[in-house]
């Protein structure tokens, strides 16, 4: 039986032990191919994106093993630029699309699923739960990630396409009526999507997805 609960920061960070086998076993594969320096960064990068105010996640767990997560923060006020991810995410999208970037709209950082335990509707579950508080969402992923059908068949729009460093980028956003109408973000092969930065990238972004 899959459970989903709800973790702070600080829970998301003392999970780094079970968080991290999935991390790898979801982007070392096409399409993200991560390196092995990329693949054993992700400590620093659960801590930078954990340390965002709000930030908070949601982790599936099946008789007791860690097999999914997701997690972000609330959007700032006003688009980050401090760096290339930010600078790219605004010098792609148009002046219509900034606004659904920023406050109330949630930064979906993460979103992965162990390939083990997809396509049983996990990836589907937690990000229903994350950006259910939200009026919107929004979150950056590889153009070939498998989730990318789901994203769009559950409404998520694609607002722009960019890249940072050499990988290749799309910006999905997702808008509802009232935050328990939230559709959900999307996924990518296992990670979601990679949000704005507000502290250097390496050859991704900070959100990403299943």
């Amino acid at each position: 039986m899959v459970a989903i609960d709800r973790l702070t920061a600080g829970e998301l960070r003392d999970r780094l032990p079970q968080l991290h086998p999935v991390y790898r076993q979801c982007f070392a594969a096409p399409p993200w191919s991560e390196s092995p320096a990329e693949l054993d960064d992700y400590p620093a990068r659960l801590a930078r994106h954990t340390g965002y105010p709000g930030a908070y996640g949601f982790v599936a767990t099946d008789d007791g093993e860690l097999v999914g997560a997701v997690y972000g923060w609330p959007a700032p006020p006003d688009l980050p630029d401090g760096s290339d991810f930010d600078r790219a995410v605004r010098n792609a999208i148009t002046p219509d699309v900034a606004p659904l970037l920023v406050a109330p709209a949630a930064v979906v950082a993460e979103l992965m699923v162990a390939p083990a335990h997809r396509r049983h509707g996990i990836a589907r579950a937690l990000l229903t739960r994350f950006v259910d508080a939200h009026p919107r969402a929004w979150l950056a992923t590889h153009p070939e990630a498998p989730a990318v059908a789901l994203y769009e068949s559950l409404g998520w729009i694609r607002r722009a396409a960019y890249i940072v460093g050499d990988l290749p980028l799309v910006l999905y956003t997702s808008e509802t009526t009232s935050p328990r109408e939230a559709a959900l973000p999307r996924e990518s092969s296992c990670r979601a999507d990679r949000p704005l930065s507000q502290t250097p990238v390496d050859r991704r972004p900070p959100s990403r997805r299943i």
